[in-house]
């Protein structure tokens, strides 16, 4: 699995609930923006209006990050759907971004985000070869050589900042899923995989 199902749940309800907490106010102070009677006695009504309209755009906030989060958990979904039916462990990004309807730049920032922010996890990017690795693919046989890049064994390291022990595939740079720290798994073939 490769979608961390209970931050991305967490996060949603998260903003669901302060959004509901907030529908009344913001009905409210959109309402009262827009109601000529609720400025008919008020000596300079522009400023007014203008302060009830700041107030509401500030309680609609939530409800837009409601959304945002909504619909990256749908991508991520789809993401983690795809990750889990390639059977050798290499995406290539420009066949994810063919899949997904993306451009490459757009889905190597949004996935990047989501592995940063701990909501996809068990996987790497890699710059050099422009492709996502996935680690719990490690170990399986695979017919014609599966396709993995260059045969590189993926290697155990720790992460520098949090001491999270992952796997990345050798000699390639990744992206530590608690932290977001840089990692570089170096290799040396003496070293098991």
């Amino acid at each position: 699995m490769y979608r961390n199902a209970r931050k991305l749940s967490l996060s949603v309800c998260i903003w669901a609930g302060i959004s509901c907490f907030l529908l009344l106010p913001t009905l409210t102070f959109w309402g009262i923006s827009f109601d000529e009677s609720a400025y008919e006695q008020v000596s300079n009504p522009l400023t007014y209006r203008i302060g009830y309209i700041f107030l509401a755009l500030v309680f609609t906030t939530p409800f837009i990050i409601f959304w945002i989060t909504f619909f990256r958990s749908l991508i991520i979904q789809r993401i983690s759907d795809i990750f889990t039916a390639d059977a050798d462990g290499f995406v290539p990004v420009s066949d994810l971004a063919k899949e997904m309807g993306m451009s490459e730049a757009s889905l190597i920032k949004k996935t990047d985000k989501a592995i940063r922010k701990g909501y996809l996890v068990n996987c790497n990017y890699s710059v050099s070869q422009r492709a996502f690795l996935l680690s719990d693919k490690i170990g399986q046989n695979y017919e014609n050589g599966g396709g993995i890049p260059e045969n590189k064994p993926f290697v155990g390291v720790n992460c520098p900042s949090c001491a999270a022990s992952l796997k990345i595939r050798a000699n390639t740079v990744g992206i530590c899923p608690f932290c977001g720290n840089q990692l570089i798994a170096h290799y040396s073939p003496n070293q098991t995989k």
